[in-house]
C-alpha cells in the first residue's frame, strides 16, 4: 500500500475512499529528491523549455528546481544512528543476559527489576537533565550522542 501510494499524486493519496485504480506519477519522487522555490509566472515564462518530467511538473505549480534535496545525507545519518544503537543495545543486552544466566550474581532479581523498571519512567522526565548533560559533554547534535541515548533507552528491551 505504501509503495503504491508513493506513485499517486497528492490529491489521489488523500482521496476518500482510497483510489485503487489511479494514474501513476513520479511527482512524489521529484518532490523528495529536489529542492524547489516558488517564483513568479513571469520569471518561469522567461526560462527556457522544461528539461524533464520533474522540471515540467514543478513549473505547473509556479516553482523551479533549485537543486538536490538533503534527503540522502539525512537518510544515511538515520541509518547510521539506527543500526549503531541497535547493535550496541543488542550487544550489551546479550552480555548482561549471559552474565545473569551463567554466574551467581548477588541481588540478581533486584538488578533485573531495576533494569526493566527504567521503562516505567516517562522519557520526558529526564529530557532536560539529559539535554544539559549532553550540552556540557559536547554530544548534542551528534550521531554519537543519539546512538548513546537510544542505546540507554533500549538496552532494557534487548
Amino acid at each position: 500500500w505504501i509503495f503504491a501510494t508513493s506513485f499517486k499524486t497528492p490529491p489521489d493519496s488523500i482521496a476518500y475512499p482510497p483510489k485503487i485504480v489511479f494514474q501513476p506519477s513520479i511527482e512524489g519522487y521529484c518532490n523528495l529528491f529536489t529542492t524547489r522555490t516558488r517564483q513568479t509566472p513571469e520569471y518561469i515564462n522567461s526560462l527556457g523549455p522544461a528539461t524533464g518530467f520533474c522540471d515540467e511538473t514543478v513549473r505547473k505549480r509556479n516553482m523551479v528546481i533549485a537543486g538536490p534535496s538533503n534527503f540522502l545525507p539525512r537518510f544515511v545519518n538515520s541509518l547510521i544512528i539506527a543500526f549503531g544503537s541497535t547493535f550496541c543495545a543488542v550487544f550489551l543486552g546479550t552480555l548482561s543476559a549471559y552474565g545473569f544466566s551463567r554466574f551467581k550474581v548477588p541481588l540478581a532479581d533486584d538488578l533485573l527489576f531495576f533494569i526493566l523498571s527504567t521503562r516505567f519512567m516517562p522519557p520526558i522526565a529526564v529530557a532536560i537533565p539529559i539535554y544539559l548533560m549532553y550540552r556540557e559533554l559536547g554530544l548534542s547534535d551528534t550521531a554519537l550522542g543519539m546512538i548513546l541515548l537510544y542505546t540507554a533507552v533500549n538496552v532494557s528491551l534487548a
